[in-house]
């Protein structure tokens, strides 16, 4: 079964996407300094990505119910003691950017 019809490349497709830059987030150099294009209340927020194993995963969503606070909140604990043991000032506290949908307690 042949056909007649000529599929577009995915090239012709995608190409205009690539025609408007994608604005970088300025990060700030010190705590203190914010970007003067951006809200004052929000700073700049990136994402740090740790790997467990699938079992560590499940223990660690499973102290997230047990706690009812997010993966979020508990990676913000965590990271603030071991700051604090190392005499360093804490995070500053930002929310998830994608709700939890866990009902509040």
């Amino acid at each position: 079964m042949s056909s007649k019809r000529a599929g577009r490349a995915l090239a012709d497709v995608m190409g205009e996407l690539d025609e408007e830059p994608i604005a970088a987030v300025p990060v700030a150099a010190a705590a203190g300094d914010r970007p003067a294009d951006r809200d004052s209340a929000a700073p700049a927020i990136v994402p740090v990505n740790v790997l467990v194993t699938p079992r560590d995963r499940k223990r660690l969503r499973q102290l997230s119910l047990d706690s009812g606070l997010s993966l979020q909140k508990l990676g913000h604990e965590a990271w603030n003691r071991l700051l604090e043991a190392r005499g360093l000032e804490p995070l500053e506290a930002v929310a998830a950017n994608v709700p939890s949908g866990r009902a509040r307690r």
